[in-house]
């Protein structure tokens, strides 16, 4: 039976930071909301919305997070589903991490699960549990987890940070700006970032406009247009695709 303390939520100031420590207890920790860099040992890994960690027990970390914080979802691991992924040659022990939009949908899905409560919540919250467990084994192969990314193309990371709401911001300014050619660049980024400079470039106009949608009383045109989107109907569009809700709806929630 899953048992019902197997997950939490937690939350994180913006520009705050956690001094190196380590947990007694292995955990998964999905990324729903805002960014932060990890330090592990030499490594130095930048999570954002929609991507899911392995933290192995008693390996030292530290966090730095973002100008919006962090919002994470805790999974407290089976150890079944361990040795699953150790026998899918997983090596755990380097703590994987993965990035893909699958990841934000369930995230979504997992968040209002544990915030609805009847008699069909444990075995639903379950279900969405074991769907990131699977991704998450699929996905984290393809991760190289030592890596870290070129000082010119963290550059570009921020860069895209920087200039988010400028359109249009094409791929063609973005390798200008990063004095690299397109096609490198796009390579590059994908390898080390786990999705596409476009890809991106719209979750970060999507979580600038989450946020202006939970801090503010901006309409959603305003709000669309701020975020670098072309129109109401074009926020929406992406939004929903993105958390799963219109920017009406978020905002209700919120």
């Amino acid at each position: 039976m899953f048992a019902s303390d197997s997950l939490r939520v937690s939350d994180y100031a913006p520009l705050g930071a956690m001094e190196p420590h380590s947990h007694d207890a292995p955990s998964f920790g999905m990324v729903v909301h805002g960014d932060f860099l990890e330090r592990i040992g030499k490594s130095e890994r930048h999570y954002r919305s929609g991507c899911v960690t392995f933290g192995p027990a008693g390996i030292t970390h530290s966090q730095n997070f973002g100008a919006e914080g962090a919002r994470q979802i805790i999974i407290r691991p089976e150890d079944a589903w361990l040795a699953y992924l150790s026998d899918s040659r997983m090596r755990l022990s380097d703590a994987p991490y993965a990035q893909a939009p699958l990841f934000q949908r369930l995230g979504q899905r997992l968040l209002g699960e544990i915030a609805h409560e009847d008699e069909f919540s444990n075995v639903a919250r379950e279900g969405i549990v074991l769907e990131i467990i699977a991704a998450f084994g699929r996905a984290a192969h393809v991760v190289d987890c030592d890596a870290k990314p070129p000082a010119w193309l963290a550059a570009v990371r921020d860069f895209l940070h920087a200039n988010a709401a400028t359109t249009p911001l094409t791929m063609k300014r973005i390798a200008r700006a990063a004095g690299r050619h397109e096609i490198h660049l796009a390579r590059e980024f994908r390898r080390y970032f786990g999705v596409s400079v476009g890809a991106y470039l719209r979750q970060v106009r999507t979580e600038r406009a989450a946020h202006l949608l939970r801090n503010t009383g901006s309409g959603i045109t305003e709000v669309a247009l701020d975020c670098g989107f072309a129109s109401h109907a074009h926020l929406c569009r992406v939004f929903k695709a993105h958390f799963g809700v219109s920017p009406s709806q978020y905002r209700a929630r919120h």
